[in-house]
């Protein structure tokens, strides 16, 4: 049974509320009367004091790989000597920059304040944001309801202890997880690309599916160390994507075991965020840019089997497909990914349209894209109207200007995280190269396409391009190499 929230006054507090730096060791960080939480100091493979001050007066956060993680907006905020009615005391890390992979405690004291520290921005107790702090501060000094709440805990700094030591153990685990599922997707196709069968190369499209629900399983068990989640994950997806392989063949089986891959994901994800914030292959909330739902790296490689699902279930039962999933995606309290929510609404859209024999003209399918355009502002309407909330619902709440604003700033992240490195501009390339070239085989096959547009999409939409073009070329060599060789037809274009 889950422990009752505490709720900060929302009444204007007299004397004010301050914030206090203080070193890690200080004792207020230990103290009962407090409530507590871990601080992600900023966004990035890197961090430092300066960016993460900058950002603690601000509450604005930017990516390590542009302009040093140093956000451009002014303070808000200003920090204080005294302790005020309700006193935000934090540790920032040392001078000079260090791998973002050290949590930092944060204590709140005041009224409505004891236990373990909640952030609406991460769905995780105990888990809080810099940027977080001067947007409670000023909600708080004006009488509304903080960003940074409470709820009651027995032994919060025992709970605090073990979910350190488990955030450290998913970051650790992160590699190996990785290369499982790039190893076993590369074996599976290769093997299937030799033999044509039609067995095997279902398992290879099943590999990225099967990685998933294993490193999602293994985490609800509470399999943390990093050996035992590469082993487990080996042997675990290997196995399951094998037997779907032999067992799933198109088109009912196969169309029942993609909609229980997709009812699990997603029950998970609403049930219990933890879960998939500390797998191997999940959000990454210790680099601070993805606390909780659906990363760019998880929708890339669920893209191929939502879009098989969608071609399974013909051209009637599409739509359904394509609403139910897309609402997973982007609903705030699961998926809460709305640019990869735009890019599946799209490779829907494609995949409709490329099953239409007449093919539509131009006007019929700009008619179609306006009506995906639509949908996907619905979802995002009736999430915020149920309550849901995530940066989603705020840069589609803020208006045309804050879309746009939100759009260029992916843009230029996209841009800088290519240029952060030869290895990841060599990767993009490479898996670009990939993709073209697979663009221009024959025969056409309606999935394949309709796969390569919503990756286009994404690459516009989203701000990580390594991961999308990478994982996405993969993804789309193994769909090729498993419908175009062995024979096996979803929907077969001329």
């Amino acid at each position: 049974m889950l422990a009752a929230l505490c709720l900060p006054e929302v009444a204007q507090a007299k004397g004010g509320v301050a914030v206090i730096v203080r070193p890690p060791s200080a004792a207020v960080f230990s103290d009962p009367a407090a409530a507590h939480g871990l601080l992600i100091a900023g966004e990035g493979a890197t961090v430092g004091r300066r960016t993460a001050l900058a950002s603690l007066l601000s509450g604005e956060v930017a990516n390590a790989v542009v302009n040093g993680g140093l956000p451009g907006g002014r303070p808000e905020i200003s920090l204080s000597r005294e302790p005020g009615a309700i006193t935000f005391y934090l540790a920032l890390p040392p001078p000079g920059r260090h791998h973002n992979v050290v949590r930092y405690p944060i204590a709140v004291v005041g009224p409505g304040y004891r236990g373990l520290l909640t952030s609406t921005s991460t769905h995780l107790t105990g888990l809080i944001p810099v940027s977080d702090v001067a947007p409670s501060v000023l909600a708080l000094e004006r009488g509304k309801r903080p960003r940074i709440r409470s709820r009651a805990s027995p032994a919060p700094l025992d709970y605090l202890s073990d979910f350190d030591r488990r955030l450290t153990q998913a970051h650790d685990s992160r590699t190996g997880g990785l290369l499982v599922l790039v190893g076993l997707i590369v074996a599976l196709g290769l093997t299937a690309l030799a033999t044509r069968s039609r067995a095997l190369g279902r398992a290879a499209f099943l590999a990225a599916p099967s990685c998933l629900v294993v490193s999602l399983l293994l985490s609800a068990f509470g399999v943390t160390s990093s050996r035992d989640v590469v082993v487990a994950l080996a042997l675990g997806a290997a196995g399951l994507a094998l037997a779907g392989g032999l067992l799933l063949r198109p088109r009912l089986p196969l169309a029942l075991g993609l909609v229980a891959l997709f009812v699990f994901l997603f029950a998970a994800l609403w049930a219990e965020p933890r879960w998939n914030s500390l797998a191997a292959l999940g959000a990454r909330p210790d680099g601070g840019g993805r606390f909780y739902g659906i990363n760019n790296q998880v929708s890339t490689l669920l893209l191929s089997p939502a879009l098989v699902l969608g071609a399974l279930a013909g051209p009637r039962a599409l739509p359904a497909v394509a609403l139910a999933v897309a609402a997973g995606l982007g609903v705030s309290s699961i998926g809460a990914n709305g640019g990869d929510m735009v890019a599946y609404l799209a490779g829907f859209l494609a995949l409709a349209l490329l099953q239409r024999s007449p093919r539509p003209g131009p006007v019929r399918v700009g008619v179609a894209a306006a009506v995906v355009v639509a949908a996907a502002f619905a979802l995002i309407g009736i999430d915020a109207a149920l309550g849901g909330s995530s940066h989603v619902t705020h840069a589609v709440g803020g208006g045309p200007g804050s879309l746009l604003g939100d759009f260029g700033h992916r843009l230029h992240l996209s841009a800088a995280f290519i240029c952060s490195g030869w290895n990841e501009a060599l990767l993009f390339a490479l898996s670009v190269a990939a993709l073209v070239w697979l663009a221009l085989r024959r025969p056409r096959l309606a999935v394949v396409d309709a796969l390569l547009v919503a990756l286009a999409v994404s690459l516009l939409v989203n701000d990580t391009p390594t991961d999308i073009a990478g994982l996405g070329a993969l993804s789309a060599l193994v769909l090729w190499a498993w419908l175009a060789r062995s024979g096996e037809r979803l929907e077969h274009l001329d």
